[in-house]
């Protein structure tokens, strides 16, 4: 099936974000449609580096869910409960490395609404595929490193994730990747 959620769930959600002053970015499912590179999204994935309390009481007249670290994923989510958003806050990972902080930068615009780092989403993707046994997420990952191969990676963004304590394999394959400024 071909489509996504109804946008005015992510146009809705987004202003609250915006409105209390909280930068946000498009992630998962809707970045990878919004690239070109999927032709689904499951649900709205918005990342932001709001606190969970913050996220909370702006979001405190919908029913959502809150979720908290919880084993490989190091930092907190609201899922909304009447409609296909999840807030993602302060996106990270445990590793046997160490968390890997998956920060929160906007890359472009798409229908008028900011998107999170492809390079950063790449990260997360792997790491999902890898510390959840999860083939989906590999199988998204490649289609983000094949579409750098193409379009490069913004290098400030890719230098940043560098950073972080990625395990050797990610490490080797984004420091591969060409770049662009």
């Amino acid at each position: 099936m071909a489509g996504h959620p109804p946008l005015e769930q992510l146009v809705e959600a987004g202003a609250r974000l915006s409105a209390a002053g909280h930068e946000w970015g498009l992630g998962g499912s809707g970045l990878l449609f919004a690239l070109g590179l999927a032709e689904h999204v499951g649900d709205w994935d918005l990342q932001t580096e709001a606190s969970p309390e913050a996220c909370e009481a702006i979001f405190m007249d919908r029913p959502y869910q809150r979720f908290d670290a919880n084993g490989c994923h190091a930092d907190h989510k609201l899922t909304l409960l009447d409609s296909e958003v999840e807030i993602i806050i302060r996106f990270a990972f445990a590793t046997p490395r160490g968390v890997i902080r998956i920060p929160t930068r906007v890359s472009g615009l798409w229908q008028g609404l900011p998107l999170a780092s492809p390079e950063g989403w790449t990260a997360a993707y792997w790491l999902l595929g890898e510390l959840d046994n999860a083939p989906m997420r590999t199988a998204k990952a490649e289609t983000l490193l094949a579409h750098f191969a193409t379009h490069g990676a913004d290098r400030a963004r890719l230098a940043e994730l560098l950073e972080q304590p990625l395990p050797a394999a990610l490490a080797v394959r984004l420091a591969a990747l060409p770049t662009r400024d």
